[in-house]
């Protein structure tokens, strides 16, 4: 979790930036322990990210960018809680590890063929190669101490024990250069799972 991953000493931060960080940390943790498997709001989803990305920018010292799309007409559909967390956490805690360049995480959010949610993630850290990307594609893990694979790899199950066969998931991605993952889930008002 965020509270291990400080990398300024608190006598860098002025009043006002503890203040703020320790709300911040305080709705992140709140979130994550009240019924942590139920059912919310992409807005309420929304509202999480803004706090964990406020709190990322704070300890990096506006070290990294992020864009996040999402149209207004999203924001009350209904999926899993936390289903992109694992994503954005393993960009910053594994991802970004080591890179020279600014980190840079996107996140966007559109229809596909109508009747499907899009979620894209990508971020430009260290990547993995095209042919283990190729492999998580078709669900095979190979033992690695990779700890950017490791995440993506749990991150990856989460979605499809939530979703089962109804999620459908891509991952591309370059060594040092990109990840990229491409969620798509059936759009209803129950946690992404069409209602018959």
């Amino acid at each position: 979790m965020v509270r291990n991953s400080s990398r300024r000493n608190l006598m860098e931060f002025s009043p006002t930036e503890i203040s703020r960080a320790i709300t911040a940390l305080a709705t992140i943790l709140r979130y994550g322990i009240d019924n942590s498997n139920g059912i919310v709001t992409i807005r309420e989803e929304y509202e999480w990210l803004k706090q964990y990305l406020f709190l990322q920018q704070t300890r990096l010292k506006d070290g990294f960018e992020s864009t996040i799309v999402i149209p207004p007409e999203f924001m009350e559909l209904k999926v899993h809680k936390l289903l992109i967390q694992p994503f954005v956490e393993n960009s910053f805690v594994h991802g970004f590890k080591n890179i020279e360049r600014k980190p840079m995480l996107k996140i966007k959010m559109e229809m596909w063929k109508t009747d499907r949610l899009q979620i894209v993630i990508e971020d430009n850290g260290t990547g993995m190669p095209q042919s283990v990307a190729k492999q998580m594609n078709q669900g095979i893990f190979q033992e690695t101490e990779d700890k950017n694979q490791i995440g993506l790899k749990n991150a990856l199950y989460r979605i499809r024990l939530y979703y089962e066969e109804q999620a459908q998931i891509q991952v591309e991605s370059k060594e040092h250069q990109y990840t990229r993952i491409y969620i798509t889930l059936p759009v209803s008002s129950e946690g992404g799972r069409k209602t018959v």
